[in-house]
């Protein structure tokens, strides 16, 4: 089984101030001046190669410190850097100012990484919005099989004109947020590091991943309920867990509505009637390859506070033991699950 030891996190929903609502940005389509709304996370409209290392790094110092371990840490233990972006924004910003550039590779980040720390153990994953859902199960194997006792995950997403572009001409954008009843999404950025460990629970960890699953459909952009629900099965049976032992479940909860059917359908399936559903994206937006990382520091953060309110605001009871199930889906036919278990 894998700890959550310590996290660090940059988002819209930050504890030490108030949930920001999302700002309008303006951009241009075909000629056509457009706008979306979009959840900001940092202070710089575009970061540069630079800063894209600079908060990488920062995060990856502040969750090793959260755990209680020496801040370097992260320059010997394995890395798990998760993102869609990586340096779209370093390129975006170049073409701008009319400067050349190398061309795009998200090795570039970890390269950073690696130079800073000499750290040589530092992996990618791109699979869309499941990016970090997929960086996370990777590190979760890692220490489940002996090869690490320590190991971080980076989730790291920021805004850049390519996605807005993307999302925009499949007409996918709200102006609202309401997961399972509405009709479209809002983008957010940020980033998250969290701080794993193997073993023995270390002194004031309560949360640890027990179960972590991956399939793919058959479909670009069109999800699948048949093939979900084959996934939390999946998940279910290696936690050893009947259905009816999840507390909650942290929902994708994309808000778009064939998206939303899909995950709920199977939801059906699976628990006839599913148990209280949580949705994080309402409160920082969907942060694509960082979203896994960032709503496990979001989940982390409600069950310590035992605050959480479900969809429709309805709180949600929780326990000092429980189970909770967490889905991340993506572009690609790219589904991901994962159980934690809370302990006392």
């Amino acid at each position: 089984m894998t700890w959550l030891c310590g996290m660090a996190a940059t988002s819209a929903a930050n504890p030490q101030r108030a949930f920001r609502q999302p700002e309008t940005i303006d951009f241009t389509f075909l000629g056509q001046p457009q706008h979306a709304r979009y959840y900001r996370a940092f202070a710089s409209d575009s970061l540069s190669r630079a800063e894209l290392a600079d908060t990488a790094e920062q995060h990856l110092r502040r969750a090793a410190e959260n755990a209680g371990w020496p801040s370097e840490s992260w320059h010997t233990a394995p890395v798990f850097i998760a993102s869609s972006a990586y340096l779209i924004s370093e390129y975006e910003n170049r073409r701008l100012v009319g400067e050349p550039h190398a061309g795009h590779h998200l090795l570039y980040l970890s390269d950073d990484l690696s130079r800073r720390s000499g750290n040589r153990n530092i992996f990618n994953t791109a699979t869309a919005c499941t990016s970090s859902a997929h960086a996370l199960m990777q590190a979760h194997r890692f220490l489940a099989h002996g090869l690490a006792e320590r190991a971080f995950v980076l989730g790291i997403e920021n805004l850049n004109r390519l996605t807005l572009l993307h999302f925009h001409s499949l007409g996918l954008f709200a102006d609202e947020y309401r997961p399972f009843g509405g009709d479209g999404l809002i983008l957010g950025e940020g980033a998250a590091a969290l701080a794993l460990s193997a073993g023995a629970p270390p002194q004031k960890a309560r949360l640890k991943l027990i179960a972590a699953a991956a399939n793919t459909g058959g479909h670009l952009v069109q999800s699948d309920a048949e093939t979900q629900t084959r996934l939390l099965l999946s998940v279910l049976a290696q936690a050893n867990l009947a259905p009816s032992r999840i507390a909650f479940v942290k929902t994708h909860g994309i808000g778009t509505a064939d998206t939303d059917a899909a995950e709920l359908a199977a939801l059906n399936r699976v628990f006839g009637t599913p148990p209280p559903l949580a949705a994080f994206k309402p409160q920082i937006g969907h942060t694509l390859g960082a979203s896994a990382a960032l709503e496990t520091a979001l989940l982390a953060q409600a069950l310590r506070s035992r605050k959480l309110a479900g969809i429709g605001g309805r709180e949600i009871p929780l326990s000092d033991d429980l189970y909770c199930l967490a889905n991340h889906f993506g572009f690609g036919g790219s589904n991901t699950a994962s159980i934690w278990q809370w302990t006392s």
